[in-house]
């Protein structure tokens, strides 16, 4: 069996398929096959699994890591998800729900665990994206299905209800003709416990390592019974230097499991799985469009709850996709498809609080803090900085 992939320990020495120039081919060969794209959003998940005419988005990554799903989204043309899927609450996986409920993107379905143990359901990061769009959220556990073109995608769990949030993960598993996929979120011992003594896992191809390789996960009896093919990591072992734990690779290594991690990658790590064989990709930026210029953050009201924005340059700008981030509070505005500003032109969002009629609104209330400082941040849709405001 031939595979590519992306090795902790020796990536120099591998060879390495680069999908970055030609990122129209990726998502060609992912339309026809069954996979996985891990974004790289530092410590955090945001996955983009896919098989034939399906696409779902498992888990959003944090607010701050908007810019990188959105430019993976567009790098790979996705213009329409099946249903977003939110493993458990947590910032670091639901983070950037709130922006994906603003973008252009068709969203067919909300899915989350039917189990959380830190927030009201109405406070739920799913239930309010939703409600942005007017929808409702479908609530999952073990022993549901989703629709998967070509296959069958199935809730392995959880099997119960735990006070620890990162155990009432969903986990999922993939699987077609192709081969098979598990998504564990970031389940923890005891949730593998429950599904190991319910025989619920067996060899899969592709493992999303849970809760980003930490050591209170990825058990030796959990290696042993998936023994997977290829292992992908999503962390960053700068913020989190106890990721990967050195015990969690050593028990991948014992199963002869090659190893992917997305903080190697500069947009995502693609797994994908076609005809028998395991190719791992990683995704470059090399194809991305030249960053505008001549667009700057203008004036914030911090009373009036209001921020401008103006095109000094000499050209109309598409702003679609492009987004302001408040720093402190982490809210995040997305410009709509086919949103643009004129040269020589001031626009300005208003928060819902606000008393000023904006050219467009914010859709939550006290964006920007009153006495403490909160830094406004301009980027474009691809997640490049463009101008920042104090």
């Amino acid at each position: 069996m031939k595979h590519r992939f992306l090795s902790i320990l020796s990536l120099p020495l591998i060879l390495l398929t680069l999908c970055g120039p030609a990122p129209a081919a990726c998502a060609e060969a992912s339309g026809t096959s069954l996979s996985l794209v891990a974004i790289n959003v530092g410590k955090a998940d945001c996955l983009l699994l896919r098989s034939g005419a399906s696409c779902y988005m498992v888990d959003t990554g944090t607010a701050e890591s908007w810019g990188a799903v959105s430019a993976a989204l567009r790098q790979y043309g996705i213009t329409r998800l099946d249903g977003v899927i939110l493993t458990h609450t947590h910032k670091d996986h639901a983070g950037g729900i709130m922006a994906l409920a603003q973008s252009g993107l068709q969203i067919d379905g909300w899915y989350a665990s039917a189990y959380f143990a830190e927030v009201k359901e109405k406070k739920h990061p799913a239930v309010l994206a939703s409600a942005l769009r007017g929808e409702k959220v479908t609530w999952l556990k073990g022993g549901d299905t989703l629709p998967l073109d070509g296959g069958s995608l199935r809730v392995l769990g959880p099997l119960r209800e735990s006070d620890t949030e990162n155990c009432n993960s969903l986990v999922l598993l993939a699987e077609t003709a192709d081969g098979s996929i598990l998504l564990t979120g970031d389940m923890e011992y005891p949730e593998e416990e429950d599904l190991l003594a319910a025989g619920l896992l067996g060899h899969t191809d592709v493992l999303k390592v849970g809760n980003h390789a930490e050591s209170d996960a990825t058990s030796h009896a959990f290696v042993q019974a998936v023994s997977p093919r290829v292992a992908v990591i999503s962390t960053d072992s700068v913020a989190e230097p106890d990721t990967p734990a050195r015990r969690v690779l050593q028990a991948l290594d014992a199963v002869g499991a090659q190893i992917a991690r997305t903080e190697r990658t500069e947009v995502a790590v693609e797994a994908e799985l076609k005809g028998g064989e395991v190719t791992v990709y990683a995704v470059s930026r090399d194809s991305w469009p030249a960053a505008q210029t001549g667009i700057s953050l203008g004036k914030k009201d911090v009373k009036a709850d209001t921020i401008t924005l103006r095109n000094a340059g000499s050209e109309t700008v598409d702003l679609s996709g492009w987004f302001i981030r408040s720093d402190r509070g982490r809210e995040i505005f997305v410009f709509p498809e086919g949103a643009s500003i004129a040269p020589g032109a001031e626009q300005t969002v208003a928060a819902q609080d606000s008393a000023v009629l904006g050219d467009y609104l914010w859709p939550e209330e006290k964006v920007w803090h009153k006495s403490k400082d909160d830094q406004a941040l301009l980027c474009d849709a691809w997640g490049r900085l463009i101008s920042t405001l104090d």
